[in-house]
């Protein structure tokens, strides 16, 4: 045994990193390293029972401290453990500063002979080699030690890089507004779920490049200036020898050099000694900050990629390359950018992990308050009051919306007004804002028309900060914007000179909103031409926002700033009118004006910029446009839609779509029975709202139509909403709920239509309805009861309640039509269904069995009831596997003159030509049946030819025929032909999707030259040439009455034999 000397790493943590195969895999390999006898002298069993602390003792013992750290990092190399080798070099390196600062002499002018040193991966490649002397005395040690300090010492240079990036970023981090403790919370918290940055984060491989990303100021920046700290206080230094900050603010103004210059630009300290860094890539974190201003071009980044960083290129393509890993390929990446920049970045970074910043929690913001206004009452009631307004609740997650709104609200509060009204519009709270910081009749029509024109300026050109050239050619002197710098409505860039910018975005784009509400002077070029600044129409046009989204709410700000109340705050403050045509042009434009067609994210976009005006007037007359409403509705949109909807008089159908139903105020669970805890904060705020919006079912006479789809309503928004419908005001005719979640939902909706006398039409549809039948069947009894229709779509349902639901089909005396499809009817439940229809005081007319699972013994059922039944007209059975025998019962049915059914669809119904012989049969006698649907059947040539012959037979009373996906061949229209010059009824024939070809086509339109009386064709043309174009034009002269359906629009629309079973 050796005396013991101290290893200069803490070897124990390392070894005790290893799991318990690593560690036998360690203890293996330490046999193989160069100088293998030193662990040969250990007893192999006092080795192969030690664990990793246990290792570390023996090892520290028994071996040469140089030979065991060599080999322990050797060994890390050869298990893949860079991690864990890095880490120990590190150590090594960090020892021997320590010694070599111990030893040094008192005056740095003199020196003392010391050992040449060598380089540490030639100290290792000497060791793996053997060729490194065994030394055994403890200077010889030390001396080897010192050897690791070659790449490990900080230089001068080096130090005071770093000291001035200390004094730099935590300026930068201590000058946020406001107290900033929640700040730094919320920069902790992400600062955890970046891998190189969380100290409780194992060591292992992971991604080099990690992309922050959220909408602008949620903490993006905040969090990589922590990063940029954290590394100057050695935080990082561990990981990272070099850190570098890349503000692409700064660099989009950068003309072409190379990458060095690029990054060690303003370092000249350190421009000796760049070789040397770039050498070490690995130890490298570059933070790229703000990628989405870099403002380059379309494919500007991968283009020309280079990775020698001496040669001068555009900064974009430098990023591009480091991005792309050409340059610099082992260097870490932490990139901030807005979501409009994530689509170049996903083309460039290489297997990043994308973390999304989401500012400030809602924890965050209540401690927020609580902190800012010291009184507890006053900050929840502040609170409260921005959480009413969710769009301006969702804008403080922003840090800096958060300050603005505190400071407004507890302005007010100390002189004695309500702020409530503040709260309701983000433009009525930012206004406010900003006449609080400035006294009435203050003389400031200059610097606030500066301030807007810049800020619209930098909007257009999606840019938040304003350089020193934009404030020249604006005419502008930093003067003028000296009273909002002091009042941190205006800030000075942290990290470029002489720079400017706003507070947060959502505050730029109100002062572009004010810049157009604003008077112009009579000099002022009024379009903003002059200013590189589209006007009033564009900024509110779809093409504009779609290019550029930071102006969606620039606009909505506009349409609140149309308020007249805000309008006299404003003069009051600064002595300035709005602009007189501001409410005109607000009519005028494309947001306002498309006759009602409006697409679901355009009518999003319109009820937002109603609400924020608050004025009657306008919302009404842009409302009376809409007779039909289609809405995906969240808690967001809830209270722009309900003030909208009030003022929408001539609104006939609305449809709702509720959606995320995390942001509702009850989770499934919620029950009527359990109302106190089912009212959550998020309800309490929700349901003045949903109240307002339901509210127009009795108070609008017009609106007849309502469908709610695919949606998640809690027990109470079902409480109000049935409360509403069954109003003796309501007038509703037609009601659709379709996957209304929970399922318990249905049950209430049905209860709320008990005795109702107006609706007419009930659809209901989605799984799990089986606890909403027994109160359809209170429905359908009820003496009161006036439904014509009824939907009753993928139900689950059992035995028993089906024998209800057909007991109260007996008991009605209003329903005429019936949907029962997708659902399993079983055996039992359809006997029970065939005894309702065959009894003779059922009134059914129509009756839809689609996608039933019925078979062809089925059949022989139902051609019983289609002999007893006096009312039944339409019968669908499509998409169920009936074949050519269940055709056969059918048709026997069919073939006694008792039988009046009309329609008969067999769509998908796995029939062949046996089953258009037995059809054929039928109708070549006389009989009641006049539509028939045998689309997407493979009837072949045989079924279209007995089908043909029937059709030019005198007594046939077939008048529509529908053969859509039948795989007919050009030959058979010879056939179709044939029967169309000889049949006198038939009025509608579908040929859509069948293979004709040009020569079958043709054949077909020059019979149809002929006056005839089909009024309806449908059929796929693949080649329209001139010869059929002169053809249809002949058709069209002859044949006036003639519409031709060629199938260019969406030819998989839903069959039009399916209208027949909606009255």
């Amino acid at each position: 045994m050796v005396s013991s000397t101290q290893v200069n790493f803490n070897l124990q943590a390392l070894l005790e990193q290893l799991s318990q195969d690593e560690l036998s895999k360690f203890k293996s390999l330490l046999r193989t390293v160069s100088l293998g006898n030193e662990v040969q002298k250990i007893p192999q069993k006092e080795v192969d029972e030690a664990d990793g602390k246990q290792l570390a003792e023996i090892l520290i013992s028994h071996c040469h401290s140089y030979w065991t750290e060599l080999a322990t990092i050797q060994v890390f190399e050869k298990m893949h453990r860079v991690d864990l080798s890095e880490r120990a070099k590190d150590e090594l390196r960090e020892a021997a500063l320590k010694s070599f600062n111990k030893h040094k002499p008192l005056s740095l002018g003199i020196t003392r002979k010391e050992r040449q040193p060598v380089d540490v991966e030639e100290m290792l490649e000497r060791f793996k080699a053997g060729t490194l002397e065994c030394t055994e005395t403890e200077e010889d040690v030390t001396v080897l030690t010192e050897v690791f300090k070659v790449k490990g010492e900080k230089s001068d240079n080096e130090d005071r890089y770093r000291l001035i990036l200390k004094t730099k970023f935590r300026e930068m981090w201590q000058s946020w507004p406001g107290d900033s403790k929640e700040v730094h919370v919320m920069a902790e918290r992400y600062r955890m779920l970046i891998p190189f940055s969380n100290p409780r984060v194992l060591p292992g491989p992971f991604s080099h490049t990690v992309v922050l990303h959220s909408p602008a100021g949620l903490g993006k920046t905040t969090l990589a200036n922590k990063l940029m700290l954290d590394w100057t206080e050695d935080d990082l230094i561990q990981k990272f020898k070099y850190a570098f900050y890349l503000s692409c603010r700064e660099l989009s103004r950068l003309g072409p050099c190379s990458f060095a210059q690029m990054v060690f630009r303003d370092w000249p300290e350190l421009q000796d000694d760049i070789p040397h860094i770039l050498a070490q890539a690995h130890k490298i974190l570059f933070v790229i900050d703000g990628f989405d201003e870099l403002g380059a071009p379309p494919g500007a980044l991968i283009q020309d990629i280079c990775g020698d960083w001496e040669q001068q290129k555009p900064v974009p393509v430098l990023l591009g390359s480091l991005l792309k890993r050409k340059m610099l390929p082992k260097a870490t990446l932490l990139v901030t950018t807005r979501p409009r920049a994530l689509r170049d970045l996903r083309f460039l970074a290489e297997q990043p992990i994308y973390i999304r910043v989401e500012g400030f929690l809602e924890e965050d913001r209540r401690a927020y308050f609580l902190r800012h206004f010291g009184d507890e009452d006053q900050a929840m009631r502040a609170f409260e009051l921005m959480r009413s307004n969710a769009a301006l609740f969702q804008l403080g997650s922003a840090p800096a919306v958060c300050w603005i709104v505190c400071t407004t609200l507890k302005l007010q509060m100390e002189k004695g007004e309500d702020p409530a009204p503040t709260c309701l519009t983000s433009t009525g709270l930012f206004l406010r804002f900003l006449c609080s910081q400035f006294p009435q009749g203050a003389q400031l029509r200059g610097a606030l028309r500066a301030l807007s024109l810049l800020a619209a300026q930098g909007l257009w050109a999606q840019m938040s900060v304003l350089h020193g050239e934009d404030l020249e050619s604006a005419g502008v002197q930093e003067s003028d914007l000296r009273l909002f710098l002091d009042r941190d409505i205006l800030r000075q860039d942290g990290v470029a000179k002489g720079c400017y910018s706003f507070i947060h975005l959502s505050f730029q784009q109100f002062l572009t909103a004010l810049f157009y509400a604003l008077e112009k002077e009579e000099e002022e070029d009024r379009d903003g031409h002059a200013w590189d600044i589209g006007d009033v129409q564009k900024l509110l046009s779809r093409e504009e926002r779609l290019k550029n989204p930071d102006l969606i709410q620039a606009g909505r700000f506009l349409f609140g700033l149309a308020n007249e109340k805000r309008v006299k705050e404003l003069e009051a403050t600064f002595g300035w009118r709005m602009s007189p045509e501001i409410k005109q042009e607000l009519l005028r434009c494309d947001v306002s004006r498309k006759n009602g067609h409006f697409t679901a994210a355009d009518l999003r976009e319109l009820l937002c910029c109603l609400y924020e005006s608050q004025e009657d007037e306008l919302v009404k007359e842009v409302m009376a446009q809409f007779k039909e409403i289609s809405l995906h509705l969240n808690a967001v949109d809830i209270a722009p839609s309900s003030f909208c909807f009030k003022h929408c008089q001539n609104l006939q159908k609305m449809s709702l779509q509720v959606i995320k139903k995390e942001t509702l105020p009850e989770n499934v669970a919620a029950s009527e029975s359990n109302a106190e805890s089912e009212r959550s904060q998020d309800d309490q705020h929700m349901l003045p709202f949903w109240t307002d919006l339901c509210s127009i079912f009795g108070s609008n006479k017009d609106l007849i139509v309502v469908e709610i789809n695919n949606s998640f309503l809690s027990a109470s928004l079902v409480r109000i909403l049935c409360e509403q419908i069954a109003s003796d005001t309501c007038r509703l005719w037609r009601v659709v709920f379709k996957n209304i979640f929970p399922a318990d939902a249905y049950r209430n909706l049905c209860l709320a239509l008990r005795g109702h006398k107006t609706v007419t039409h009930l659809t209901l549809q989605g799984p799990d309805q089986k606890d909403m039948l027994p109160a359809l069947c209170e429905v359908l009894r009820h003496p009161e009861c006036n439904l014509r229709y009824l939907g009753l779509v993928s139900c689950s349902a059992t035995t028993q309640q089906w024998a209800d639901l057909s007991l109260a089909l007996e008991a009605n005396r209003s329903l005429m039509c019936v949907n029962l499809s997708d659902n399993e009817l079983l055996d039992e439940g359809a006997k029970l269904l065939y005894t309702t229809l065959r009894h003779p005081k059922c009134f059914l007319q129509r009756l839809s069995l689609e996608n039933c699972h019925l078979t062809e013994a089925n059949c022989k059922d139902l051609a019983a009831v289609l002999v007893v039944s006096r009312e039944l007209t339409h019968l669908c059975l499509a998409k169920n596997s009936l074949k050519d025998t269940g055709v056969k019962f059918l048709c026997e049915g069919l073939s006694y003159p008792e039988c009046k059914l009309q329609a008969l669809v067999l769509w998908n119904c796995d029939i062949t030509s046996d089953g258009c012989c037995s059809l054929a049969k039928l109708l070549q006698e006389k009989s009641s049946l006049s539509c028939l649907d045998l689309g997407l059947n493979h009837i072949g040539v045989t079924g279209v030819k007995v089908l043909c012959e029937a059709l030019s037979k005198p007594l046939c009373n077939l008048r529509c025929l529908w053969l859509w996906g039948c795989s007919i061949p050009p030959f058979s229209c010879e056939d179709l032909c044939s029967a169309l010059s000889c049949n006198q009824s038939l009025i509608t024939l579908d040929l859509g999707q069948n293979p004709l070809g040009s020569s079958g086509v043709k054949m077909l339109f020059k019979t149809l030259t002929r006056p005839g009386t089909l009024q309806t064709l449908r059929l796929k043309i693949d080649d329209f040439n001139d010869e059929l174009h002169k053809l249809l034009e002949e058709i069209e002269e002859n044949n006036p009455q003639l519409i031709i359906d060629t199938e260019k629009h969406d030819p998989w629309k839903k069959r039009p034999s399916s209208h027949d079973f909606m009255i």
